[in-house]
């Protein structure tokens, strides 16, 4: 009898203590979306600084990549509990994230920073 009055608080700690902890996969989800927010604002700094010396033709090319920048931004979600964890530029939100399971979230934003990836490989094919 003992042992159970002993063990009860004991589990019902270790039940309740684990709400408050993030999953490893939206540990990763985060650290992505990072990745791709810090990506996304060098980009657009060079793009900017490009387009400063840039010919009329160039600076077609260079606000259309700007353009795409903006778009993703647009789509970015931020992961659920790491909301507000980097720096955001001027103007810059991201939207709630909707209910989506870990894994899934982990998957949009793999997605998310796959097509940053490809935003500044058109860049760099073109200018920079």
């Amino acid at each position: 009898m003992k042992t159970i009055i002993y063990a009860l608080p004991l589990a019902f700690a270790f039940s309740c203590g684990g709400s408050d902890q993030k999953s490893q996969l939206l540990i990763k989800a985060n650290q992505l979306h990072l990745e791709s927010v810090s990506i996304a604002g060098k980009l657009e700094k060079s793009l900017d600084s490009l387009g400063r010396h840039a010919s009329a033709a160039e600076k077609i090319r260079l606000d259309s990549l700007a353009h795409l920048v903006e778009l993703w931004e647009e789509s970015v979600i931020e992961v659920p509990g790491f909301e507000h964890a980097h720096e955001h530029t001027e103007g810059h939100k991201h939207k709630p994230a909707p209910q989506m399971t870990d894994e899934s979230m982990l998957e949009y934003q793999r997605n998310a920073k796959e097509a940053i990836l490809s935003i500044r490989a058109q860049a760099e094919g073109q200018v920079l």
